[in-house]
């Protein structure tokens, strides 16, 4: 039986296409709340919804005044989160700084963020990095 370690593959380092397919799952998982939200609650704007793709911030002040339901905030903080953490996991795979990894949750910059970390190749290992 697999531990929730190797599930969650939480060795430390994330693969290109293991990144890729976290970060598709993350968003389509972010997209089905945003769409459902704005079906079930049709009051709810949908520019702020779409715009807190690229800056998540805009959702605060709308939550505070009641104008955003909870799932979408709720659903935008678990995507940035899941990016932050697949985003470290990859560039620490990729040899480069790992903390770099930070910029997936800086506004407008994620996205540009986000697609070059996903083609970045994987650092090969030499039998130097066992010294």
């Amino acid at each position: 039986m697999k531990t929730f370690k190797q599930l969650m593959r939480c060795d430390g380092s994330t693969g290109r296409l293991t990144y890729q397919r976290n970060v598709a799952l993350l968003a389509v998982g972010k997209a089905a709340v945003d769409l459902l939200t704005l079906v079930l609650v049709p009051a709810t704007d949908a520019g702020v919804v779409a715009l807190s793709w690229l800056n998540p911030f805009v959702l605060v002040a709308p939550w505070l005044n009641g104008a955003m339901p909870l799932a979408v905030c709720l659903s935008t903080f678990a995507f940035f989160a899941g990016l932050v953490w697949n985003s470290v996991h990859r560039l620490r795979d990729a040899g480069t700084v790992h903390w770099l990894g930070l910029l997936a949750a800086v506004p407008f910059v994620n996205l540009p963020a986000a697609v070059v970390m996903a083609l970045l190749p994987t650092r090969r290992h030499t039998v130097w990095d066992l010294v």
